[in-house]
Order: C-alpha cells, then structure tokens, then sequence
C-alpha cells in the first residue's frame, strides 16, 4: 500500500499565455491612444458621439487591465484561508468591470441626451472626424490582431473579443457619421449617434450581467457535463458513472463525479483507475479538475449531505 502515496501529479487548467497576454497590452494601448485622441477631440469640437466613443475604447482599456491583475492573481498558489486558490476572483473583477460599463455609458448618455435638448455649434469637425477614424482603425487592427492570436492558441475567448472589437469598430463609424453630419448641418446626428453609442455599451452590459449571473449560479453548457461522463466512463475497469456536478471557478471546470468500480479491487487499484479517469476526461476537457469518488460496484446507495441529519437521527428543538 506504500505505492499508493507515491509522488504524482494532477493536471489543472493554466491561466495566462505570454501570446494571450501580449494581445492584451498591446490592444490596450492602441485602443488607449484612440481612446484620449477621441475625448481630447469631443472636447475641442464638443461631439457627444466623439466623446461616447472615446469613452467605450477607454472603458475597454481599463477593464482589460483588471483582467490581466485578476489573470495574475488567480495563477497564485492557494493559501491555507484561500485553499480552493483565488479564480474566483475573476467573479469579483466582472463585478468591477460592470460599474466601468456603467459609468462610461452613463457620461455618455448625460452628454448625448444634453446636447439633444441644448444644441451646440461644432467646431474643429476635421479634427473629431480624424479622431473617429483613429477609433475605426484601431478597433479593426486590434480585432484582426487578436483573432489571429486566439485562434493560433486556441483560445476561443481572446478570438470572441476579436469579434468584439469588429463591433466596437462599427460603433466608431457611427461617431464617425454623427460628427460628420453634423459638420455638414445636420447637428442633430451627432447627439443622436451619440445616443446609439451607449445603447451599444448598455448592450454590452447586459451580456456582461447575465455571463456573471450564470457564473453566480454555477451554470455550465450541458454539453460540457456529457463530454466529461463519457470521457470517464470510455475508461477501461470504469463500471458506471454518476452523479457528475461540474462548475466554473475562474477559468477552470471544478468536476465531481462517482465512478462505480469492481468491488474486489484494492485501494491501489482504485487510485489508478481514478488517475486513468483524470487523464481522460482531462485530454477531452482541458480546463477541467477532477475530484473522484470511487464506488464499490453499482449497487445502488446513498450518501449523506454534509448538513443534513441521518434519517433515524433525532431533531432536536434547542440545537
């Protein structure tokens, strides 16, 4: 039995990839530098639709460093008061970045609906024309950037945020239009586009509640939790599997599962089979973690919820 507490490892998800996180900075920064181009423009020509989409490329800066912080802190190893690690911190960042969208969407929409009641005279349009195609140009050079990177790595999250970017693209084409009729004597546009604007980062929002309520609830594609039982259960000596609970914490797929063994195996056996189980599922499913419980059999049984009393034990009143 002495093998059995021999040196092995477990696979885990891994957080962070230099080419990932080189993406992010360098999107950061370029969509910063259209980002202070185009609020330095609304300034000076007093475009609302300028400066709601100065806004938006600088909300998406700010929260593509809290993601990188919250990618760096939740690599940390866990702590004896931290032992399931820190990646749940990456709930608490999504929490961040919504107060983000609703701040920039809420400047936003206080400046547009301003300048729809109180009309401006624009000035300098060339300048905020300039600066609106700073925003095109950047939203589609880092979109291209970033699904190139993402699909060479496979990460299908850094290539969703490439298509993105192509939407935040066509939102600064929208700034680009308002601030344009609005220089050619149509000043209502500009407010309007502006108004549009933040209905697109109110869009943005609501995609970005619900991923976080789904997360709150431990949700999961289905589809995921037949991947990993079928996995398990392809396993040679695996007899039945059951009762698989799978959720997300931060990146990484946190997967319970009871795999129904032969009955007259040994401990020892019993650990390989579960070390067989954990290579299988996780070849399938990259970013899962197993925790295996082993079965004696198929014979059907229970097991007691932490919490929950025994069925023949007493309730007693003053407890």
């Amino acid at each position: 039995m002495g093998r059995v507490s021999a040196g092995h490892s477990h696979s885990s998800a891994h957080y962070g990839n230099k080419d990932a996180v080189r993406a992010v900075i360098v999107s950061a920064v370029a969509l910063g530098l259209a980002a202070l181009a185009e609020i330095t423009a609304s300034v000076v020509s007093g475009s609302a639709s300028v400066l709601a989409d100065g806004l938006h490329n600088a909300g998406d800066v700010l929260t593509s460093f809290i993601l990188l912080f919250t990618f760096a802190l939740v690599r940390r190893p866990a702590t004896r008061r931290f032992s399931s690690g820190y990646g749940r911190f990456e709930d608490v960042a999504t929490l961040l970045i919504i107060v983000v969208i609703i701040v920039t969407a809420a400047v936003a929409a206080a400046e547009s609906v301003s300048k729809l009641i109180h009309p401006v005279t624009y000035s300098n349009i060339p300048l905020s024309l300039g600066a609106a195609l700073i925003g095109v140009i950047a939203n589609l050079g880092v979109s291209e950037y970033k699904l190139r990177v993402g699909r060479g790595i496979g990460s299908e999250s850094l290539a969703a945020d490439g298509v993105h970017s192509r939407i935040d693209a066509l939102v600064s084409a929208a700034a680009f239009v308002g601030i344009g009729l609005a220089g050619a004597g149509l000043a209502i546009a500009d407010p309007i586009a502006g108004i549009v604007i933040t209905l697109a980062i109110v869009f943005v929002l609501a995609g970005t509640v619900k991923q976080l309520f789904y997360r709150m609830m431990d949700a999961v594609d289905p589809t995921i939790v037949d991947e990993i039982a079928n996995a398990a259960s392809s396993v040679s000596g695996v007899l039945q599997v059951h009762d698989v609970r799978v959720r997300w914490v931060g990146r990484e797929l946190v997967a319970v599962m009871h795999v129904a063994m032969n009955p007259k195996c040994t401990l020892e056996d019993a650990h390989a089979l579960a070390m067989r189980v954990e290579s299988a599922v996780c070849q399938q499913v990259p970013a899962a973690r197993l925790e295996i419980h082993m079965d004696p059999g198929t014979a059907k049984h229970k097991h007691a919820l932490v919490g929950t009393p025994e069925p023949n034990e007493e309730h007693d009143p003053s407890s």
